[in-house]
């Protein structure tokens, strides 16, 4: 076997296991690390290529291979280490499948762009008007605080038009006019360059039915992707809405983008060379069907896992429902890059929510503040279920 396949197939838990105490907490393993002796510092975790490890005293660059671990703890060379595996140094050429080839994706024309501009620049200002007050009001129940709405350019249309196609350049050469609805407007605008303009509209008699786009849009962009972080972990989300929270919310802790929704595919040709700067990916996809199609899509990014957001209430199944039922976004993203970090959580007067004994308090007003560990988390909603 190559080191691809040993990597991959290698019971590296099993080995870790016999050289320190390991307890499991959610995806990981935790103890004292085998090299450096630190409590806690240690944990081994299970990707889609085999499991891998970290020490955050001995190994803090980052988590590291099976056979990384096999020469740390014999002393030896690779050659050995692998040798040792039941691998060997492989340097055939392997046959290998192709990925599909993709084109390489451009903006919208530059017309398009001017009118986009001009229209966000409106939007953004009938926001902040008495005409975009209960809009306003929307996004702040959301979370999102005023800052973040104003550096997102976030707007508001009061009523739905039409428009000329020629003022937006004649997009698709469609001669039909361009419908404008009337919602809130997120500007898809990227590395200032607006590839799309996204509308949440407002529909009572269908209500899953919420987005509208403007014609000539380029929707499956990746939203935030200019404000990735080179060597700190990237976050994909499901929407714009709960990207510009999580981002508001975990500050430098990580990079946060979006594709926009569940069903948009990304194209590696336009976007993969943002993809080169994260250290790894944890994929918060909604907890439905549709959010786990869309996450499968993104689990071959390397060091990539899948995020499940705990349902603090019934009928929770994204971040932005996280926040709003007293959970502590930032505690959740470092829980999941450091398996040892508590999540918090402040309980609303009313709930009676099950706790880890001192690891809680109960203020004036009748909330409750309390932590946990991932596992323990996971313990404590299935009894309140």
């Amino acid at each position: 076997m190559n080191a691809q396949d040993i990597n991959q197939t290698f019971d590296l838990l099993g080995l870790a296991q016999g050289d320190t105490k390991l307890k499991k907490s959610g995806a990981f393993y935790i103890g004292a690390c085998p090299f450096c002796g630190g409590r806690d510092r240690f944990n081994l975790t299970q990707k889609s290529n085999g499991w891998r490890w970290h020490c955050r005293h001995c190994a803090n660059d980052g988590y590291k291979t099976s056979i990384d671990y096999v020469m740390r703890r014999e002393d030896c060379t690779f050659k050995q280490a692998l040798e040792t595996m039941g691998g060997s140094i492989d340097l055939a050429p392997h046959p290998r499948q192709d990925p599909p080839l993709q084109l390489p994706d451009n903006p919208p024309s530059e017309s398009w762009q001017a009118r986009a501009l001009q229209l966000v620049d409106r939007a953004q200002a009938v926001l902040w008007d008495a005409r975009g007050s209960k809009a306003l009001a929307w996004l702040r129940t959301r979370g999102l605080c005023d800052e973040t709405i104003r550096t997102a350019k976030l707007g508001y249309i009061p009523q739905s038009y039409s428009e000329k196609p020629e003022a937006w350049g004649t997009p698709n050469d469609d001669s039909e006019p361009i419908y404008i609805h009337k919602g809130i407007l997120i500007p898809g605008v990227i590395a200032s360059k607006a590839w799309y303009l996204k509308i949440r509209i407002h529909n009572p008699a269908d209500p899953k039915d919420k987005y509208r786009g403007v014609r000539g849009n380029k929707s499956a962009s990746l939203y935030l992707a200019d404000f990735i972080t080179v060597d700190r972990p990237a976050v994909f989300c499901e929407g714009e809405f709960d990207a510009l929270l999580l981002k508001q919310e975990v500050k430098d802790l990580a990079s946060v983008i979006t594709l926009g929704a569940s069903t948009n595919k990304l194209n590696l040709a336009t976007w993969g060379i943002y993809l080169l700067r994260p250290s790894s990916f944890l994929i918060a996809y909604d907890a439905d069907e549709a959010g786990k199609l869309g996450g499968d899509d993104l689990t071959w990014l390397h060091d990539a896992q899948r995020l499940q957001v705990p349902a603090l209430r019934k009928g929770d199944k994204d971040l932005t429902d996280f926040h709003k039922s007293g959970g502590n976004l930032y505690s959740l993203i470092e829980s999941a890059i450091r398996p040892d970090a508590p999540i918090f959580i402040t309980w609303q007067a009313g709930v009676n929510p099950a706790t880890i004994r001192g690891k809680y308090r109960r203020n004036p007003d009748n909330t409750i503040e309390a932590f946990y560990l991932r596992d323990e988390l996971d313990s404590c909603l299935l009894a309140m279920a």
